[in-house]
């Protein structure tokens, strides 16, 4: 996660917080038509997902809603029935949409309409071959029954439910959802064997949503639909915005006093935009966008940040509770880190997140299996899943304190290590078992295993200190040819003791023990590999995990790939998202020659291509090329601006797969033509040549703009890039 400005100024200028208010409502989405006829369930209940029915019980009678918002199974006919949208919630479970917009509900122990959905709307649907109970869990596991002398929907024991049947029907009520704005069938492989057509995007984090104590806003997916998923942010960020601590100070304006309104769906106005980061910008239908254009590996770092977490935390209960935010901020080093805050329970617990989203999105596609979305542990269930159709998605981990390292120096006194290596193997082959197969071993701050990248020159070294107790030492970077420069400038405290507000700030929060560095030239981060860290890279190539190499201090990087190059045979690292702290061009050589990948972060499409000219001239002969990008989507990093005035906009509609640009391996793929991305309802669109890159969708658009600015060269390398990674990863499974 690339979060410079986003700890620092979070630790040292948070003194105030005001508001963000909002609404939410319903849009689009497709209701299909029925045909009258009761489905031949084959024994599944998954088969109702996104479909119009009416309810059949076993006299032969339909449901009906009366104007009271009561339910009866009066109707003779279909014709008389109410229509209903079945939309799953979870696998077998559904939310029961009534054609005037409302939810079938339980309301104090009675079935009746509600207006909006809630778990009390939440149905589980079960049974055998064309009869099923309709189970309501909130309702203490009661299902619904006919009154047999009223006729009523009532709510019974299970023994005594009644059994109902399902009859596919039409005139049901648009169910509120994004769409994808596409059109097309996407492809599948040519066989297990054969390499891959897709590109891999090797950095991002769909599963931020409960990391920073609740500064993030929105969700990925809710089992209760878009509304919820991507409502008004002023829960999490109070009226007007104010209260959203490291948005604020991350946005445009960069105080912590900023406001942005808060309507989510169905408007948008103010968010999701490319610099609104702590608002979701991975909504699964935009995934679902970006996978038919042809996102084939999806790497999801699993994250949390302790310092913001905390500080986050802290601000939240005291802008409830009347504290001074400016005595909180001050005494940050000495804040206890909530429970919730601590990095690897809370990136453990985003494991489940992530197969609960791929559980809905198979819900929505018909079934267990059915989904895009497949977690992957092996290149070898990646390339099924690929040949299949879908999009592997590898779970990684960025944190600062893997395996709970962190490194203490409270007072200046002797270094306190948070493990040791028993620690080490025994949570390395916890996440393992969890499925966890690519790790940063360092982050934003030094822990036990070393020195972090320095990229920033100020707000990190703070949150260095109040996670470490102890400010960077630093030396000049070497002077050399760099693929991402390295070091920073370093911002001292004004031996001068002048009228310089921020030094002046600074003397005030770090009890002006802030050191003093060279100003003219960039510095790198003094604290080099540990024998803890030697140890734990050697057990990582022990366990076959990929190793990330950003964020490591320079000199680490050398010992890493040092070790990388003594294995036989070698062992690959990657970087993927902007090599944080600095690779040289001699290490970009050695990342690539020992199998590895670099893919950047993923700049517009002039940029990309720009990275791709600069990339191919080091590959390795003895390995393919390709580069893919890691977009860090969720992950406090702002995206991809607009393409420039020198540029050729993209026009829309555009179409992938076919045309200029599209060499030989796409003649089989069918081509697929996208619209503009839109929120239906709200008339809220999004362009790429206005706004760059406002939410993960519109990774088609930018695929469009890389076409434009690269052609067939571009195209060529950016759609070779998952195959190229999953070689990666065979070479560092297969030793």
């Amino acid at each position: 996660m690339s979060v410079f400005v986003r700890l620092g100024f979070a630790i040292t200028i948070a003194t105030a917080l005001s508001a963000c208010g909002g609404s939410s409502s319903s849009s689009s989405s497709s209701a299909p038509s029925g045909t009258g006829a009761t489905l031949n369930f084959a024994n599944s209940n998954f088969a109702l997902a996104n479909a119009c029915f009416a309810i059949q019980d076993t006299s032969g009678r339909f449901v009906v809603r009366s104007d009271d918002g009561n339910y009866f199974s009066t109707a003779t006919v279909l014709a008389d029935a109410s229509p209903f949208y079945m939309k799953p919630t979870a696998l077998g479970e559904y939310l029961i949409y009534g054609d005037d917009g409302s939810f079938l509900n339980v309301a104090a122990g009675l079935i009746k309409s509600a207006n909006a959905p809630s778990e009390t709307a939440n149905w589980v649907i079960s049974g055998v071959a064309e009869e099923f109970t309709l189970v309501s869990e909130f309702a203490a596991g009661d299902a619904l029954a006919v009154n047999a002398t009223t006729s009523r929907i009532e709510l019974a024991e299970v023994v005594g439910a009644t059994k109902f049947k399902f009859a596919a029907t039409s005139g049901c009520a648009t169910f509120p959802e994004l769409s994808t704005n596409a059109s097309g069938t996407t492809y599948k492989g040519n066989g297990v064997d054969a390499p891959v057509i897709g590109f891999a995007d090797v950095h991002s984090h769909i599963s931020s949503t409960s990391f920073l104590g609740g500064a993030h806003a929105g969700r990925p997916f809710d089992p209760l639909g878009v509304t919820e998923a991507m409502g008004s942010c002023e829960a999490e960020h109070g009226p007007q915005g104010s209260l959203d601590l490291v948005g604020n100070l991350l946005g445009p304006s960069g105080i912590p006093l900023g406001m942005h309104d808060t309507t989510g769906w169905p408007t948008f106005v103010d968010w999701p935009k490319r610099d609104a980061l702590t608002h979701e910008a991975m909504y699964y239908k935009w995934v679902e966008r970006a996978w038919l254009a042809g996102l084939r590996v999806l790497v999801n770092d699993l994250v949390e940040n302790e310092v913001l977490c905390t500080l986050q935390s802290e601000a939240a209960i005291a802008s409830q509770s009347g504290f001074d935010l400016a005595d909180i901020i001050g005494d940050a080093a000495s804040l206890v880190a909530p429970a919730k805050c601590n990095e690897m329970e809370s990136a453990v617990s985003q494991i489940q997140f992530m197969h609960d989203m791929q559980d809905y999105i198979d819900a929505q596609e018909g079934g267990p299996g059915k989904g895009w979305f497949r977690i992957v542990d092996s290149p070898a269930a990646a390339r099924e899943a690929i040949n299949d159709g879908k999009m592997a998605v590898v779970l990684g981990i960025e944190i600062s304190h893997l395996f709970n390292c962190d490194v203490t120096q409270p007072g200046g006194l002797t270094e306190l290590s948070g493990c040791d290596e028993a620690e080490i193997a025994t949570q390395m082959d916890r996440l393992y078992d969890l499925g966890v197969r690519e790790m940063f071993p360092i982050h934003e701050f030094d822990n036990a295993f070393g020195g972090n990248g320095i990229f920033d020159g100020l707000v990190l070294n703070v949150g260095n200190f109040v996670d470490t107790g102890k400010f960077w030492q630093t030396y000049n970077c070497p002077e050399q040819p760099y693929f991402f420069e390295a070091g920073a400038i370093m911002t001292s405290l004004d031996p001068s003791g002048g009228n310089n507000p921020v030094s002046d700030l600074l003397t005030e929060l770090t009890q002006g023990i802030l050191p003093i560095y060279p100003t003219d030239k960039r510095q790198c981060n003094s604290r080099g590999l540990t024998q803890l860290g030697e140890f734990m890279f050697q057990r990582m190539m022990a366990k076959k995990l990929i190793i990330e190499i950003d964020h490591l201090e320079l000199s680490i990087k050398d010992d890493v790939l040092a070790m990388a190059e003594a294995k036989v045979p070698k062992y690959p690292v990657v970087s993927t998202h902007g090599g944080h702290g600095g690779i040289s061009i001699e290490q970009a050589k050695r990342i690539l020659n020992v199998g590895g990948i670099l893919y950047p972060a993923k700049g517009n499409g002039k940029q990309f291509v720009a990275d791709q000219d600069r990339l191919r001239p080091l590959k390795s002969s003895e390995f393919d090329f390709a580069m893919g990008y890691g977009a860090d989507t969720n992950g406090l990093a702002t995206q991809s601006g607009p393409r420039g005035s020198d540029s050729v906009n993209v026009s829309y509609p555009f179409t992938l797969f076919s045309g200029e640009g599209w060499g030989a391996q796409f003649a089989d793929i069918p081509a697929l033509t996208f619209q503009q991305s839109v929120v239906p309802e709200g008339n809220r669109s999004f362009d790429i040549n206005a706004e760059g890159l406002a939410h993960y969708g519109m990774i088609a658009d930018w695929v469009e703009a890389v076409r434009i600015e690269g052609g067939e060269q571009a195209i060529t390398d950016l759609y070779n890039s998952a195959e190229v990674y999953l070689q990666m990863w065979e070479r560092t499974v297969n030793r």
